[in-house]
């Protein structure tokens, strides 16, 4: 199985396994992952591993898109943070085998092809929207999903949705829903970013 390197290796040594989908196009999974990265890297000093699990091909944009410390021909890198670029199979597990502390997988919108995958991460996060019509995205999503063991427990982030919007879909879904904050630029988390990560992950 793809993780069985990763919980072979130090068990003393906690790590993070992130996987983030998102309920249809243009929902900010990419977005909002590099948000996590920046912050798991940067913020909390972790080494990080961001892997492109899907095929749009947004990492070579952003790659071009600002100035790194290391670049070759798959990956690049900032300080603590590696991000792979279309990334699949045994790539995966070979990543698995060096010695990070966080991975964030990156499933882009294909639930179906990635399903495997992302159950096999330690933490779920589905990012939806907040309009009403993204609202019903999310609704057919969360339908889709109810017979998967531990469902339940996944995380579900709304990009820039109001307090409203939150409180409405927690009483109609019972799931664990949050705001991210709004942050044009997401290798600069702002506090409230943080704020918000640090309760997800319940970090003090």
């Amino acid at each position: 199985m793809l993780f069985d390197k990763l919980k072979d290796r130090d068990k003393n040594y906690t790590r993070e396994i992130i996987g983030i989908i998102g309920t249809h196009h243009g929902m900010g999974v990419t977005h909002t992952g590099l948000m996590l990265a920046f912050y798991m890297g940067e913020e909390l000093g972790r080494k990080t591993a961001y892997l492109e699990c899907n095929d749009h091909h947004d990492m070579s944009l952003i790659q071009s898109a600002y100035e790194w410390s290391r670049e070759e021909t798959q990956s690049f890198s900032f300080q603590q943070i590696t991000c792979y670029k279309e990334v699949s199979g045994k790539r995966i597990t070979e990543i698995f085998s060096d010695n990070y502390e966080c991975f964030i997988l990156d499933f882009g919108t294909n639930f179906i092809s990635n399903r495997e995958e992302f159950l096999r991460c330690s933490t779920k996060i589905v990012i939806g929207g907040q309009a009403k019509w993204c609202q019903q995205k999310l609704s057919h999503f969360i339908n889709t999903v109810q017979a998967i063991r531990g469902n339940e427990t996944w995380l579900y982030l709304i990009p820039n949705a109001s307090p409203k919007i939150i409180t409405n879909l927690k009483i109609e879904w019972n799931r664990n829903i949050c705001a991210v904050p709004f942050q044009a630029e997401p290798t600069t988390p702002s506090k409230s970013t943080n704020h918000m990560f640090e309760e997800i992950f319940h970090i003090r």
